[in-house]
């Protein structure tokens, strides 16, 4: 198994990184919208006492907007979260656009009231992370609407230094907030692939640390932690548990004839194929060489021996496993043993079961035996007649 470090992550999912903390932000301009924009009327009353209602109704349509906006981050945060940008980007048009036609009923292009666009979007550049493409589309907004009236005819320029010095400001302000969300959205790009990288590292290696890597089984120690949780939740609801061994028939004379690569090519075909035949619930682990564990839970033995254990061993033996050396007719032996609702242990069932295991192996392999005392006294039979023979092997002749 390898990990792709260099692997490029999708836009869409680093911008949904920013979605929680744009929303913060967008609520933190709502507020500040809805304090100090209708706060700003008290100025009016010295600046355009003539228009001072009007100017009122222009603030309160803009602090209402920005009550509806945190009322739906209230009542609907998921879809407040999904549009924000959208909402980000529309609630402060809106507002810049307020502040520009003020300066249209003052004094025009002249007019100080410029001075609260220039606010709004240096409170816009340092909330937001936006793309370039939006932080252009934000800016382009407010400046083709500021001049708009004058490249229309309908206002004009009556003090070139003020315009002049006013235009100069607002620009400049654009470009800096502009490129410092650009230097920043960079920086919370690498910071985003950075926390990626390190989580898919994380997950490797706690995968490195449970899969076995030729099967994609559990490998034998996190399969004993899995099946010891699974008996310790059996024996408390009083359900049935089943656990299996199974061996690979003749497995040394496959790696004699045909070497190692070729024995893992059959290890690993005959785990996915086993994997294929069981249910999510159930626990599969390579438990050392050819010999694989399973525990089956909500399973009798009745049922593990004849349905779940005689469905592994046909899916083996209906078809030969494709190698490099080309097709190979291999077949399993499999031992099956029930969970006795005492104290006893993972371990000692698939003792067990190991016993099935080896009295199919003395019947001719290929099959499906559950334990039982007397396979259990036939094994301990069969291992001391083997252990006799070995002390005293026969003389020659």
């Amino acid at each position: 198994m390898t990990l792709a470090l260099s692997a490029p992550i999708p836009d869409a999912e680093f911008e949904a990184s920013l979605a929680p903390r744009h929303a913060s932000a967008l609520r933190i301009e709502l507020w500040l919208g809805t304090v100090m924009v209708p706060g700003f009327w008290a100025l009016d009353w010295f600046v355009i006492p003539e228009d001072v209602w009007l100017t009122l109704w222009i603030r309160i349509a803009c602090a209402a907007v920005g009550v509806v906006l945190l009322g739906l981050a209230a009542r609907a945060p998921a879809i407040f979260e999904k549009r924000v940008d959208a909402f980000a980007l529309g609630y402060s048009l809106l507002v810049a656009w307020s502040i520009a036609v003020l300066c249209f009923m003052h004094e025009g292009y002249e007019s100080p009231y410029y001075a609260g666009i220039d606010l709004l979007v240096l409170c816009v550049g340092l909330l937001y992370s936006w793309s370039a493409r939006t932080a252009v589309a934000f800016n382009l907004g407010i400046y083709a609407f500021y001049m708009g009236p004058l490249l229309l005819g309908i206002l004009e320029i009556r003090d070139f230094a003020a315009t002049l010095t006013n235009q100069f400001f607002l620009i400049s302000t654009m470009l800096v907030t502009a490129l410092s969300q650009h230097h920043r959205r960079g920086i919370e790009r690498r910071e985003f692939e950075a926390q990626h990288t390190q989580k898919r590292l994380l997950a490797e290696v706690q995968q490195l640390a449970t899969i076995d890597a030729l099967t994609g089984l559990y490998n034998r120690r996190h399969f004993f932690r899995l099946g010891e949780d699974e008996i310790d939740r059996a024996r408390r609801y009083a359900h049935p548990l089943s656990v299996l061994m199974i061996d690979i028939d003749h497995f040394k004379s496959i790696n004699d004839n045909h070497g190692h690569s070729v024995g893992d090519q059959v290890i690993g075909t005959i785990a996915r194929r086993l994997a294929a035949c069981l249910r999510k619930s159930d626990i599969a682990g390579r438990y050392g060489g050819e010999e694989f564990a399973m525990v089956l839970p909500e399973t009798d033995v009745d049922n593990a021996t004849t349905i779940v254990a005689e469905r592994l061993r046909q899916a083996i033996d209906r078809e030969p496993i494709h190698t490099s050396d080309g097709p190979l007719k291999v077949t399993i032996s499999v031992g099956v043993a029930p969970v006795a609702a005492t104290r006893q242990g993972l371990l000692d069932a698939l003792s067990q079961a190991d016993a099935g295991l080896y009295a199919a192996k003395r019947a001719g392999r290929n099959r499906v035996i559950a334990w039982s005392e007397a396979s259990a006294r036939a094994a301990e039979a069969s291992a001391a007649e083997a252990a006799e023979a070995e002390a005293d092997p026969p003389a020659s002749s």
